[in-house]
């Protein structure tokens, strides 16, 4: 009995084709003892006459295959098939009939399949390609197949695989608001609790990887609002808030959201605030009070007078000033223009009448309306008034401080016009440093009065230069010589002035003769 002791395609790989194998059996006796005759021995020749060779398929040592992966897991990050499966094919042919290759049916380019091509014996590896696909919100699972086919032209011999790739989901979608901006419009008088917006956003991941939160509010004013972080409801915090429509018309901040239950992915959207102006602004008069000089014909003001007030809101008709007399127009001699605010003389004042003090007011037109009072007072032209021009150490000085250290100074009524910095040559003994140009009226009457010892003490351990007209005198508070003669020079133009006003009165041609 003659059989095969090794597959027969080994054995046709090393024989001619077409050509017979020979075999050569030999027939023995077999001696059981020594006294027998010698063994006699017989042989034949076998011709073995092979047909055609037989070609079987290739096979995979598993039907199919399962595996996860995560989504957008990068290219070229391999399948991993844990136990039981072993990721081999085969093919039990010799020669050009063991040639086989891999390949993918319904894999929409997302794997490819390593080798290409092998002989026999394979162990394949599955890894990505594209990661486009690979996405949980778009598939969760991924079927295809891997086909080992034979290479020879006549041979159509294959085998499939299925695969089954679970996707998993990773947080890899951040928030995105369903607005790209939100704007909301408040008045500036808002309080706490108002509602401004409601913002709001999505997640496309699913699970906890899309529960979204809404967690800060980003910018400078983010202290007067409030954010709801489960419906992103945002309203105002207090009523004395940051929203004030004379500091900006418009607040921006931003408004974060996070995924993962508000620890994951964040995304951010701006929120515009418009602020609407109210009418919380007073007005404020420029100056106050206000001093004025009848021209010598009582007619008419020695210069033209416009009162000033403003008011601070942002907005019309809530900035809008008008003016108004309110009382000490005796005689009605006084026309107040509501608009511009220019007073002027109506009728002639009387001689007889000396200062007259008028009580004003400067309101805006908002609702409600509001408004402050400011004096004014007229002083006859015999009142001797005096534009003088002081340079005092340092910047920006107190104005209401300043006056009142003037008035000490020169024993009259100052009302400062300018100030502004003193860019000229230092003056002789001056200390060094900035100083500041201070324009101012000096108005003087019958009761003025300059206190020396009051005056010493404001003045002790400064230094200010006093410039009268064009001429230039320095004073130095810590000299009680030079003060002295300050001193006695104003008192020498007070008595001047004052012998000036009463010879006046005495001259014919005088229009303040008193026998007219």
């Amino acid at each position: 009995s003659v059989s095969l002791a090794r597959p027969l395609p080994e054995l046709t790989a090393i024989a001619r084709q077409q050509q017979p194998i020979l075999l050569t059996v030999m027939a023995e006796e077999v001696r059981t003892n020594v006294a027998e005759p010698p063994a006699m021995a017989s042989t034949v020749t076998l011709a073995l006459l092979l047909g055609p060779a037989a070609n079987s398929p290739p096979y995979f040592d598993h039907p199919s295959y399962v595996s996860r992966i995560a989504e957008n897991s990068p290219q070229g990050a391999p399948l991993v098939f844990g136990d039981p499966y072993t990721t081999v094919v085969r093919d039990d042919d010799m020669g050009k009939n063991g040639v086989f290759s891999l390949s993918l049916e319904h894999n929409n380019g997302t794997f490819e399949v390593l080798p290409g091509v092998a002989e026999q014996r394979a162990t394949f590896v599955l890894h990505v390609r594209s990661a486009q696909l690979l996405d949980y919100e778009i598939n969760k699972v991924l079927s295809f197949k891997v086909v080992a086919r034979e290479l020879t032209p006549d041979s159509a011999m294959s085998a499939t695989a299925d695969v089954m790739v679970f996707v998993d989901d990773v947080n890899d979608n951040p928030p995105r608001f369903l607005e790209d901006e939100y704007r909301a419009t408040i008045p500036e008088n808002a309080t706490a609790g108002t509602r401004l917006v409601q913002v709001q956003a999505t997640d496309v991941d699913t699970g906890e990887f899309g529960h979204v939160r809404y967690t800060s509010i980003l910018g400078r004013v983010n202290g007067s609002l409030a954010l709801d972080p489960e419906t992103g409801v945002i309203t105002i915090t207090k009523d004395k808030h940051d929203f004030d429509r004379e500091v900006a018309a418009e607040f921006r901040v931003d408004v974060e959201a996070r995924d993962e239950n508000g620890a994951g992915l964040r995304s951010t959207v701006p929120l515009i605030i418009r602020v609407l102006d109210v009418n919380d602004e007073t007005p404020h008069f420029v100056r106050e009070p206000y001093e004025l000089i009848l021209a010598p014909d009582r007619a008419s003001f020695s210069s033209p007078v416009f009162l000033q007030a403003t008011d601070a809101d942002a907005e019309s008709p809530n900035n809008q000033v008008r003016y108004e007399i309110l009382s000490g127009n005796k005689g009605d001699h006084f026309v107040l223009d509501r608009e511009t605010g220019e007073l002027t003389v109506r009728t002639p004042v009387g001689a007889r009448e000396s200062i007259i003090t008028i009580n004003v007011r400067a309101y805006d037109l908002g609702i409600p309306l509001r408004w402050t009072h400011g004096i004014v007072r007229v002083y006859p032209p015999e009142t001797r008034a005096r534009t003088m021009v002081f340079i005092v150490p340092g910047t920006n000085p107190d104005p209401k401080a300043t006056e009142e250290t003037l008035s000490s100074l020169t024993g009259g009524s100052v009302t400062i016009k300018d100030i502004k910095p003193y860019d000229g040559d230092d003056l002789p003994g001056s200390p060094p440093g900035p100083k500041s140009q201070v324009t101012a009226t000096v108005l003087y009457n019958s009761q003025a009065i300059i206190d020396v010892a009051s005056l010493e003490k404001r003045l002790k351990g400064n230094k200010t230069a006093i410039m009268i007209g064009d001429p230039v005198k320095e004073y130095r508070a810590d000299s009680s010589g030079v003060l002295f003669w300050v001193l006695i020079f104003f008192a020498i133009l007070f008595a001047l002035a004052l012998l000036a006003a009463l010879l006046c009165c005495f001259c014919h041609g005088c229009p303040y003769f008193i026998g007219h």
